[in-house]
């Protein structure tokens, strides 16, 4: 972090600091939690995401919570690096991409938001984003993947029967050439 901010000053180059700029979660909670609210009808009672930096989260969960109070927010991580649900990393090179960083401190996430968190291992991801593009026709990547298994393995428990909503944030083309469509 030192590091990046000397070049940032020395070049004279703007840092978007994405895991701590509160501009992340906030252009998602006036932009995507309002258009799943909208696109719902307000018939959304779980939310869950892979987080990244939290971001998405974050915004997301704030707007849905001041829709409905009785929404229920997971945070999806692998298997093996459950950091964020407090477990011991095991398994820091897995193949879900664009989150599960093992880090403990995203700035953006409001613990008090959290539901619950939800683990996901490679292959459900492998299998969800497969299914996604099979039964949908939404060619995703793993972080997608992950959502899908999540969602599937809530409703097939303690979610049975509720309205769940996650975001496809990748495409499955920069995944073309790896074990996830090959």
């Amino acid at each position: 972090e030192r590091r990046m901010n000397e070049i940032a000053t020395e070049l004279g180059a703007f840092r978007s600091e994405q895991f701590c700029n509160e501009a992340n979660a906030k252009a998602h909670e006036k932009f995507t939690g309002p258009e799943i609210w909208e696109q719902t009808n307000g018939m959304v009672d779980v939310f869950l995401h892979f987080v990244g930096t939290s971001g998405s989260f974050a915004g997301v969960t704030r707007f849905l919570k001041t829709k409905n109070p009785k929404l229920r927010a997971y945070v999806v991580e692998p298997h093996g690096a459950a950091a964020l649900a407090g477990e011991k990393v095991s398994c820091g090179n897995h193949r879900i991409q664009g989150g599960g960083y093992s880090r403990r401190d995203l700035a953006l996430l409001d613990r008090a938001q959290v539901d619950g968190f939800l683990k996901v291992t490679d292959e459900q991801a492998i299998a969800g984003a497969r299914l996604l593009a099979a039964e949908e026709g939404i060619f995703a990547g793993f972080s997608s993947g992950a959502h899908v298994a999540a969602a599937i393995g809530l409703l097939q428990e303690r979610e049975a029967g509720t309205n769940i909503v996650f975001l496809a944030c990748d495409s499955g083309l920069k995944y073309c050439s790896t074990e996830l469509f090959t």
